[in-house]
Parts: C-alpha cells; structure tokens; sequence
C-alpha cells in the first residue's frame, strides 16, 4: 500500500469493486483516483462511527472547512492534503466533493424520501458526484460527465436496495414515503414479518427504477468507446450484476448482505475495460 492514501488505500481494498475500477485506469491516474473514492470511504464512515447526530454533524462540518483549507494549501488532515494535488492538476470543482457531503448530511437527518424525484435527486448527488470527479480525472467530456452522473445514481440505488437492513440499524431509511404508504409500510416496520411481501414488492419496483436510470445514462452516450468512463462503467455493471442477484433471491437484504465474489468483480472490471480501449 501507497502511504495511507495512496493505491490501493482503505477506500480500495484488494478485491473490494474500488479497487479494480482503479486498477484498469492508467497507472498515473490511480493515486488521484483512490483519493477521491477515499474522500467518499471517510465521510461515510462518520455515519458509521457517531451514533450521535450532533457529533456526527460537527464531523462533517469539520471535513467541509477542510475541504476549503485544503484549496488554499492550509488543511491539517492527511487526506486533504493529498487531495489538493489531483484537485489542481485535474481542475476538479469543488462542488462534487461538497455534493457528496450534502448527501451524507441527508443520511445523517435520517432521510425518507418524499417521493421517487427526491429519491432521484439525492441519488445523483451522493453517489453521481464520486463518479463525476473519477469522470473529470481520467479527462471524460460533458456528455460523458452526465452519463457518469447517471450511472452513479443508479449505483446508489442499487446500494441503498442492498444495505437496506444495515441501514435501518442505523435510524436511516432512504425507501420514498409514497410508495411505502401505498403498500401499507412504514419506516420503523419494515422487519416486521407481516411487511415482507409488500416490501419485497417495492423493492423489484426500485430495482426497475434503477435499471431505467442506468439505461438512460448509457443510451445518452454517443456510440463507440469511452475510456475516460471505464472506472463509472465498471463499478455500473459490477452494480447491475449484483441487482441480478438480489432480485433471484428475493430481496433478503433486511438480515443479509449480499456480495459478488472478487473474480467476478475482476471479469466485469477487464470485459468493461477491454470493450472501451
């Protein structure tokens, strides 16, 4: 491992999707790229450590004011330090980094969505803005640029579909309120047993939803191959393959959570690679 935030880092473990979006990229583009992907591993992980809302609040308001320090060269954090070299050398804007902190900020308040369009928008920021700037670093165009967007929407879908009974343990639930209303759930019972048909029901519906994002992320782009997307096709296909599984499974994501192997991740990240180059 490269110092602690080099590649791979605790963002892109050996095996883990991370790391063999990275792993295809051109060797001078994978520092940059493992610590954009570790800006989001540490801002996730506030959820993870602070049960306190206030506390974890504070948090990321710490890491946005580091952020700003981090443009002017002043940023204590290590990471920051480091992300201020990619940051200049790929003139990356700062609003995707902030992007991803909003979104971690309606995780923190515990969000249920108002309906499928907020779903949407909160999907496109927090997981479109990390595949916007690994996009911007490996020089993808504005078409390209919105189809990343997309894509990581549809990751974001499929992520919160998957860590759905992780999520509730945590106080959060990302699920949008009318279609819950309409099937008879609620937020606090989800687990109940007598939920699982309708949940199971608004889940095969999400995941159609998801797959139409992913759809239009790619019917929008223009035909032939689009190097600078390798890393957001990769980790979009990882992600399709892996809602394959969870819908032949029945959705069991209240007390499981399921996984593609590390080859498997590896074959999606080389046929994706090897059809863009």
């Amino acid at each position: 491992m490269s110092g602690d935030h080099g590649f791979p880092n605790r963002a892109t473990p050996p095996g883990s999707g991370n790391y063999y979006c990275v792993r295809f990229a051109p060797a001078r583009l994978r520092t940059d790229l493992a610590l954009v992907l570790a800006w989001q591993w540490e801002l996730q992980e506030i959820l993870c450590r602070c049960s306190d809302r206030g506390v974890a609040l504070a948090k990321l308001q710490w890491y946005r004011e580091e952020l700003a320090q981090a443009l002017d060269g002043k940023a204590q954090h290590p990471l920051l330090q480091a992300l201020a070299s990619p940051i200049q050398t790929h003139r990356l804007p700062v609003q995707p980094f902030l992007d991803m902190a909003g979104g971690l900020k309606t995780e923190i308040l515990g969000p249920a969505h108002r309906d499928e369009t907020a779903l949407h928008a909160y999907c496109r920021q927090s997981g479109g803005a990390p595949l916007d700037l690994l996009a911007r670093i490996c020089g993808a165009d504005e078409k390209e640029l919105g189809s990343a967007r997309e894509l990581g929407a549809f990751i974001r879908l499929t992520g919160i579909i998957r860590s759905l009974g992780q999520d509730l343990r945590l106080g959060c639930c990302h699920l949008p309120l009318p279609e819950m209303e309409q099937r008879g759930l609620t937020p606090t019972g989800l687990a109940e047993p007598q939920s699982g048909e309708a949940l199971r029901a608004l889940l095969a519906t999400l995941s159609a939803t998801a797959r139409g994002w992913r759809e239009s992320a790619l019917t929008a782009l223009p035909p032939g191959k689009h190097p600078a997307l390798v890393p957001a096709l990769a980790l979009a296909a990882m992600s399709s393959a892996l809602l394959d599984e969870l819908e032949k499974a029945g959705f069991p994501v209240l007390n499981q959570r399921l996984s593609l192997t590390p080859l498997r991740k590896l074959w999606i990240a080389w046929r994706i690679n090897r059809r863009n180059h």
